[in-house]
This record gives structure tokens, sequence and C-alpha cells, in this order.
């Protein structure tokens, strides 16, 4: 005679499905009402502009940079006209592939140093800057491109726009491979310039099809190989490794040994994490970074929203079984060890998603299973005592009924 088998899978309940949902629609619900009232404003800066893989880019600022030979940088400083005439005179004659410029000549000024300058602008493969703008900016809606004055135009340009939510305060992890302006398709300097000197790396950030990318420092100008704003007029400078690379120019500052803070970003290299009042890295320096990223092609893949979420709700369906089995079972004892256990999963998980980022080139948005493991169990007391008061009009079965 055949025995009839039972399977049965404890933790699997439909209490601790419908808790896990409850308080994920309880999280949803408050994070809206909170981030949409304006006195949490500051609050909903500060999170939004903090990622904890900030904590690994800051490292690197140890002297682990990376020397990258593809991109060569040239600070303008504060030379006039005929000056970054001369610079990219002596440029072109090491015959770069691709040069790029980070800077604007909004109008005409002397005519000599202006026709000069244009001169050099003219003849040969130079990208210039521009810049979107306009009064839907910050939601990438952009209605003016501002330019250098047309009688300096090289015939090709590439926005430079940096930043996040504020060009100024914002910390720059992104860049857009491209932009919609009244109906055509823009793409910026960065871009523009690996397009001149790597198809094939255009072509694969082509593929990929991102509306941005997360930016994979290497390294502040340190990574780079830089030649100061005077350096290119002596004579006993070698600049013979121009030959077949890219130049970028641009603004660093009147000479290295500078601290200017103008056209200067926070960046996740910044030493200082919080409380930083000094931005760490020049515009032209984070445009070295991005082409290095696509011409290496070592981009970093983003964990996207809805398998965050997925996944975050499994882990803390998960949580809330062991914790709550701990704690009938072993009251006293969870009570005392419950604290340490929080923070040993926190750390944790945010090794393991370190981890992933250094090794893989992976990131995920920790915030979606850090803040589950850290608000539930106060949400687990206020729901106890929701089912409590409801048990006693109604009858309600249930784990999480205290026992009186």
């Amino acid at each position: 005679m055949l025995r009839s088998c039972s399977f049965s899978l404890p933790w699997l309940k439909a209490d601790y499905l419908i808790i896990n949902v409850v308080f994920f629609i309880s999280v949803t619900l408050i994070g809206l009402i909170t981030f949409n009232i304006s006195v949490f404003d500051p609050v909903k800066k500060a999170l939004s502009d903090f990622n904890f893989s900030d904590l690994l880019y800051s490292r690197l600022n140890s002297g682990m940079e990376t020397l990258d030979t593809n991109v060569i940088l040239v600070n303008i400083g504060y030379l006039d006209r005929s000056g970054i005439a001369g610079q990219i005179r002596i440029i072109r004659k090491n015959e770069p592939r691709a040069i790029g410029f980070d800077g604007f000549f909004s109008a005409r000024k002397d005519s000599l140093a202006d026709f000069r300058l244009k001169q050099q602008l003219s003849d040969g493969n130079i990208v210039m800057a521009s810049y979107l703008t306009g009064k839907d900016e910050l939601e990438a809606k952009f209605d003016v491109l501002e330019m250098s004055d047309p009688f300096f135009s090289s015939g090709a340009t590439g926005y430079v726009n940096l930043g996040g939510s504020d060009r100024i305060t914002s910390t720059v992890r992104y860049f857009s491979p491209s932009e919609d302006f009244r109906g055509r398709r823009i793409e910026p300097l960065s871009v523009e310039l690996v397009k001149r000197y790597d198809p094939v790396a255009y072509q694969k950030l082509e593929e990929r099809r991102n509306a941005r990318e997360l930016i994979n420092y290497i390294g502040n100008r340190r990574a780079f190989i830089c030649f100061d704003a005077t350096e290119l007029f002596d004579s006993l400078t070698d600049i013979s490794i121009m030959r077949d690379k890219i130049v970028l120019m641009g603004y660093m500052g009147e000479s290295f040994s500078d601290t200017a803070v103008e056209d200067i970003y926070f960046t996740p290299m910044n030493r200082q994490l919080s409380g930083r009042s000094i931005p760490d890295m020049y515009g032209v320096v984070i445009h070295a970074n991005i082409v290095n990223m696509i011409l290496t092609r070592n981009y970093i893949n983003v964990m996207p929203d809805w398998l965050c979420i997925t996944l975050s709700f499994i882990l803390c369906y998960f949580y809330i079984y062991y914790i709550t089995l701990f704690s009938y079972k072993r009251p006293m004892l969870f009570n005392i060890t419950f604290p340490v256990l929080l923070l040993l999963l926190n750390v944790l998980i945010i090794y393991f998603f370190f981890l992933l980022y250094k090794y893989f080139n992976y990131s995920i948005n920790s915030g979606y299973f850090l803040a589950p493991i850290l608000l539930f169990k106060t949400f687990q007391t206020y729901y106890e005592r929701i089912l409590l008061f409801l048990s006693r009009h109604i009858k309600i079965n249930s784990v999480f009924i205290p026992k009186l």
C-alpha cells in the first residue's frame, strides 16, 4: 500500500507575503509624500546625491590611478586668444588624430588675434564646445544651444554639459551619450572625439542604447599625460607623444599649482564624501575619463530598478521569516543580538555590492535593499498593533498578532 506524501515549506506562508506587500506599499507611499513636501527638499537632495560606490572611488585618490596614453590634456590657463592659437598650432604639428576644445569664444575682440585663432580652428579636425540650456534644463528639455561666435566655427561641435540635479553642487556620476535638440540628435564632446578616433568604440557605445551612462572614473589629472599652459612653448618639451592621439584642451587653473574653482565639479573621487566644500575635478578631466571609458569599453552596467525592487522584495521576505522565527523562539536573545545582526547584515550587503562594482563593473542601487532591512522592525511594531486592534472586532489568524 502506498502512503500519501505531503510536502510543505515552513517559510511559505500567507502572513509573511501579506506583511511584505503591505510594508513595501507603505514605504512607497511615505516616500512619495515625504519627497513631495518642500520642507524635506534638503533631505531629498542629500539622499539623491550620495552613492555608496563613492566610498570605493574615493580610495582611488591614494595614488592608485592607471595612466591613459590615448588622451592628452592641455591646460589653456589664462592664455589670451593669440596664446591659444599658438598652442593649437604647436599641437597640430604633432598630428593628433582629434582635438577637442572645452571652452568658448563668445564674441570677437582683437582683429589680428581673432584672425590667427580662426585660422587654427578651421584648419583640421577640431571639435568645439557647445552647451545645451533652456527653461526646462533639469528635465533634459533644451531649447538653446550656446556656442562660440560663428566666426570661430570649426564645423564640428559637441556639448559639454556636466552635473546632476544641480550643475554647481551635484556629484557628476553620469553622462548622456546624446540629447535631442529641436528634433535633431546631438552628441557630447567626448563622443564626438571618440567617433573620429575609434569608430568601432563609438559603435559599441551606440549598441548599448542607454539614455545615460555611469562614468567609470580612472583618476584625476594624474591619470592622464598633461601639459600646462606654457609648457608647449618651451622648446625642450617633448610633445611628440601627441601623434595619433586625442588632445583635449581646456581650463585646469592658471597653472597646475593653482587651486581655482572655475569649471570644476564634484565627482565620486572626492576625498571627502560628506561635508565637503571644495570640488575636485575640472570639466575637461571629466571628459577625458568619459573618453577613456568609451575607448576601453570599460562600461559600468546598472541593475534596472524593476529588478532591484524584485530582488529586494524576495530578500525582505526571507528576512521577515527568519527574524520573526528568531524573535518568537528566543525573544530575550533576539532583543540582545538584533542590533548587532542588523549591522552585520547591512555591512555584508554593502560589501557584496562593492565587490560587484569593483570586479564586475556592475552597479546596484543599495537603497532598495538597505531601506527595507532598516525600516521593517519599526513597521512590524505598528503592524502588530493594528492587527491586535482589528482582532478584537473580527476574527484574524496571523503569526503577527501578539500573544497576550
